[in-house]
C-alpha cells in the first residue's frame, strides 16, 4: 500500500508540474507576422491604383484607368489571401493548442519561413515584369504564396482537429 501511495503522489506531482509548464506558455498571437515587404500595408484604393500607373506610365487616361483596374485587382488578390491566411493561422492555432500534446510555437513559427521562401522562389523565377506589371507582380506572387500555405495550414487544421480524424 505505501509503494502505491509514493506512486500516486509521484503520478500527481508530475501531473502538477506539466499542467504549470502548459500554463506558463505563452498565449499564441493572434495576428500572424510574416515579415515580408509593405505586409499588410496594400493600398488597393482606386486613387491608390491611379497614382502608381501615373508614377510609372505615361498612357492615356483610358489607359491609365485600365491599367488602374488591372493594379487594383492584384492588389485586392494579394489583400484577400492575406486576410485568408490570417483566419486559417487562427483556425490553425485553435487545433494545436487543443491538444496540449502538439508544439503549436515550433508549428506556428514556421509558417512565416514557408510564406517567405515561396515567395523568394518565385521571385527569382521572373524577369520582374515592366511598367505596371512590376507592382502586379509582387502582388500576385504574393497572393498566390499566400494561398499555397492557407491551403497547407487549412489541411493541417482538418486533420488536427477531433472532427478530422
Amino acid at each position: 500500500m505505501r509503494s502505491f501511495m509514493t506512486l500516486a503522489i509521484a503520478a500527481l506531482s508530475s501531473l502538477a508540474a506539466a499542467s504549470v509548464a502548459v500554463a506558463e506558455r505563452a498565449t499564441p498571437p493572434q495576428t500572424l507576422v510574416i515579415g515580408y515587404e509593405n505586409e499588410g500595408k496594400i493600398d488597393a484604393s482606386q486613387q491608390a491604383c491611379v497614382a502608381h500607373v501615373k508614377e510609372v506610365a505615361e498612357w492615356s487616361e483610358a489607359e491609365t484607368q485600365r491599367g488602374a483596374r488591372e493594379v487594383c485587382a492584384a492588389r485586392r488578390k494579394h489583400i484577400e489571401a492575406y486576410a485568408a491566411l490570417q483566419a486559417s493561422y487562427r483556425a490553425f492555432i485553435r487545433a494545436l493548442t487543443f491538444d496540449r500534446r502538439l508544439d503549436w510555437d515550433e508549428g506556428a513559427s514556421t509558417v512565416p519561413t514557408l510564406v517567405k521562401t515561396c515567395m523568394t522562389h518565385k521571385l527569382s523565377l521572373t524577369t520582374g515584369g515592366h511598367n505596371i506589371r512590376i507592382d502586379m507582380i509582387s502582388n500576385e506572387i504574393a497572393a498566390s504564396c499566400l494561398a499555397l500555405v492557407t491551403n497547407l495550414l487549412r489541411e493541417e487544421t482538418r486533420q488536427l482537429s477531433p472532427r478530422g480524424r
